[in-house]
């Protein structure tokens, strides 16, 4: 499920960058209902970019950054393991500001701890998933989306 979550967050960022004036959004989502996603898929969506997608571009979490004219390539043994589409998907998913540099080295490391000889789109997009949902770590980003900040009560 988080992967397909992942597709509906990438499919509105591109959206989002290719239109300079104010989109229609109930148009961009019946494009995704057409698509086979659900409102609730979509309506989280929506919602994940407005509150924990700022919040990953206002305050990073670690000091590491190529510089701006860097290009990140595959070293030989990290291509045996990561098909060409698969990075070609990690390099998008940079561009669009869902993965920090940092970010993009966790996914690469994950796969390579993965043990396969060929590491393809989906579990790319997985292991994308449990980064920028934070389901990877101690941090649970889950917490502050779902109950507000500083308080896991519910009255």
């Amino acid at each position: 499920m988080e992967e397909r979550l992942v597709d509906i967050i990438v499919y509105l960022l591109e959206e989002f960058q290719e239109s300079v004036k104010q989109e229609n959004y109930r148009n961009l989502s019946q494009k995704l209902i057409s698509r086979g996603y659900t409102e609730d898929e979509i309506n989280f969506a929506f919602s994940w970019i407005a509150n924990s997608w700022q919040d990953r571009h206002k305050a990073p979490n670690d000091d590491f950054h190529y510089s701006e004219d860097a290009n990140r390539i595959l070293h030989d043994v990290e291509r045996l393991v990561i098909d060409a589409d698969a990075f070609g998907y990690l390099l998008q998913m940079r561009h669009l500001g869902l993965l920090s540099d940092s970010d993009l080295e966790n996914v690469i490391d994950k796969a390579l701890s993965l043990r396969s000889a060929d590491i393809n789109v989906h579990e790319i997009k997985s292991i994308v998933a449990s980064i920028i949902f934070g389901m990877d770590s101690d941090q649970d980003s889950w917490s502050g989306f779902l109950f507000p900040r500083g308080s896991n009560t519910i009255h």
